[in-house]
């Protein structure tokens, strides 16, 4: 027995909870009630705020649990996705299906009851987008795969607005378009340190399809164009001087990363750029509450 079936046998409830990718769904919580906040701050309704966060985290996670069903073939080929529950058996796939149609089917009755039909559309298209669209079609189409597919992953900003609004506004727009623009820099890095992954699976990734040194300068270009657009919420006045002290300060640092990544010929700095993207988003979006309650 290998020691993540041993590690799922030891507990049934770890597999579940791995075949809902919680270290993304993190990310999409965050960036869901960082716009909630940001819409009616501490005079927001506390029942619609919670029910938003739970609705849209499960049907989040649904979608991660439907993505892997999905993708067991593949993922039986790549060393980075090689130790997730199903491809371990540690799950019979029917038991996946009823787990992922459960969050989706809680997850819709808790917005529909407790938000609104406009959030509840938005989240079930953007299900529909990630779950199907981009994991059956549009992962295979070409390099600009991620580019396109990071829609899903950028709309939590506007879902978590409308759950407490009911209207769609500038603001959280502009949240959406910063997570958009930092998705494609963030998981090319991680595709250049497994680049063979995707050469055995036969995704078209950057790195397999247009070479390392073209996705670095990627990388690098994105890490521009996301410093610029991380300056927009102050720019056009949502958001002070201490939230553009944090993005700017933030937004140097990945620049700085991007340009070490890009002279680095054994590639070493793509992990520790994945990494930082990853503070660097949940840190930019604290700073964004933090701004209004103290600045």
């Amino acid at each position: 027995m290998s020691t993540d079936s041993l590690k799922y046998s030891k507990s049934n409830l770890n597999a579940y909870l791995e075949l809902t990718k919680p270290s993304i769904i993190y990310l999409l919580v965050l960036t869901a009630a960082t716009s909630m906040f940001l819409a009616e701050g501490f005079s927001s309704n506390l029942m619609q705020v919670t029910t938003g966060i739970i609705g849209i985290g499960m049907i989040a996670a649904s979608s991660a649990a439907t993505n892997q069903i999905l993708d067991v073939s593949i993922d039986s080929k790549m060393k980075r996705t090689s130790r997730r529950p199903l491809v371990q058996n540690a799950i019979p796939t029917i038991n996946a299906i009823v787990f992922a149609f459960s969050l989706l089917t809680v997850g819709s009755l808790i917005l529909l009851t407790f938000n609104n039909f406009l959030s509840w559309f938005l989240t079930f298209w953007t299900w529909v987008f990630y779950a199907f669209f981009y994991t059956k079609i549009l992962k295979y189409t070409g390099t600009q795969n991620i580019v396109i597919g990071g829609l899903a992953g950028a709309m939590p900003p506007l879902l978590g607005w409308v759950s407490v609004t009911g209207s769609i506004d500038s603001l959280p727009l502009l949240l959406v378009l910063i997570v958009f623009v930092w998705t494609p820099p963030h998981f090319w890095a991680l595709a250049i340190d497994r680049k063979e992954d995707y050469e055995n699976a036969g995704v078209p990734m950057m790195p397999v399809v247009k070479g390392i040194p073209y996705t670095k300068t990627q990388i690098l270009l994105y890490s521009f164009l996301l410093l610029a657009v991380s300056w927009l919420p102050f720019a056009t006045g949502y958001l002070g001087v201490f939230y553009l002290a944090v993005s700017s300060f933030l937004g140097g640092i990945l620049i700085y990363l991007a340009i070490s990544l890009k002279f680095d010929e054994v590639n070493k700095k793509a992990i520790p750029f994945f990494l930082y993207s990853i503070i660097y988003l949940t840190v930019l979006f604290i700073a964004m509450p933090l701004d209004r309650i103290f600045f």
